[in-house]
């Protein structure tokens, strides 16, 4: 190694910190809850570094890998996009739990009638319907009761010990049969958590059609609206409690599935 002069680290040990980093605060951008719009870059950028501070002298202490081959411009590019690609993977498979969420309230707000009503999501700074961004908020809360935020961060302690530096390997077939399987479990969860709601709301309009056919007189439209609202939010009340465990099945899933995904691309 080539010994900064006057310094006790090498240029080696520089490199790896950067490359550590790059992986860690990629996570970091897309991670639920320590990725969202709302904490500042200041916040994850100080968060990145302390963490990979932390990780870094924990394997300098064990001892780094070797270097693959004489530094270069070229080379160190490559490395340093083959560990962003790993902090995306990981961190775009993390991000499907809530993107399930909120295409759950999505449909439960278009049968409501809330579809047109959008507001701005705070995580992540796209439009949200009402119900979607009150779901999002609940299920952020059981997130962080269920821990989540612990396993994120562990997340990102595994992957370093799965996945060593310059050791990660993209099986192009299984790695995109396994994603594409995650992103479908996506409308999947969402019609889950949906589905309760959407059903009883599915029946009132089935119900209102049979009350505008046997009585036409009545304004269906103006007494519709406001039912199917006063049926959505008392349905959405008693199935809050089978929604939680529900929710917290599907997180210990989305848990599976990541530590899947760290597995093939550990090689």
């Amino acid at each position: 190694m080539n010994d900064l002069a006057g310094l006790m680290i090498s240029l080696d040990q520089i490199q790896y910190y950067l490359l550590m980093f790059v992986r860690v605060i990629t996570m970091l951008a897309l991670l639920p809850i320590f990725g969202a719009n709302f904490v500042p870059v200041q916040i994850k950028a100080a968060l990145g570094l302390l963490l990979t501070s932390t990780l870094f002298s924990v394997h300098l202490a064990a001892g780094l890998p070797a270097f693959p081959g004489e530094f270069s411009l070229g080379l160190f590019s490559l490395l340093v996009i083959k560990e962003a690609m790993v902090g995306l993977a990981v961190g775009f498979a993390s991000s499907f739990l809530f993107a399930a969420v909120q295409f759950a309230g999505r449909l439960i707000d278009t049968e409501m009638g809330f579809g047109f009503v959008e507001v701005s999501d705070p995580t992540t700074g796209e439009p949200a319907t009402v119900l979607g961004q009150f779901q999002v908020i609940l299920f952020t809360i059981l997130f962080l009761l269920f821990n989540g935020h612990y396993f994120m961060l562990i997340t990102i302690q595994k992957s370093f010990e799965l996945i060593p530096l310059f050791a990660a390997s993209f099986p192009g077939g299984p790695m995109t049969e396994h994603i594409t399987s995650m992103t479908a479990d996506v409308f999947i969860i969402g019609l889950k958590l949906s589905a309760p709601v959407f059903v009883v709301l599915m029946l009132t309009q089935i119900a209102l059609g049979i009350v505008a056919r046997t009585v036409p007189q009545m304004n269906i439209f103006f007494v519709g609206l406001p039912l199917k609202i006063m049926v959505g939010i008392g349905t959405m009340m008693i199935v809050l409690p089978m929604l939680a465990s529900l929710f917290r099945r599907m997180t210990e899933a989305i848990i599976g599935d990541i530590w899947k995904l760290l597995y093939m691309m550990s090689g």
